[in-house]
């Protein structure tokens, strides 16, 4: 992958605390891994976002209350779900 220089400003004791936990010279790569992270979790919540409800009306679909019994009835032993 191709590298970019770039200027960041930072909370001093964020940057102090990023500097003690990637430790010395580690900088760049931890903050690389961390804004990789929230760039994956930004696409997902977006992408959830723009589908919510496309399976609306679908064979198998379940509003919230039928999916909480269906949770809570997985959840329980096999002995007391066959009373």
């Amino acid at each position: 992958m191709a590298m970019a220089r770039t200027n960041l400003t930072l909370p001093q004791e964020l940057l102090h605390e990023v500097d003690e936990l990637a430790g010395p010279r580690g900088r760049s790569a931890f903050v690389s891994e961390a804004v990789a992270a929230k760039v994956k979790r930004e696409r997902l919540r977006r992408t959830l976002e723009r589908t919510r409800g496309a399976l609306a009306g679908t064979p198998g679909w379940m509003d919230p209350d039928e999916s909480y019994v269906w949770v809570r009835a997985q959840r329980e032993p096999e002995d007391e779900a066959a009373d």
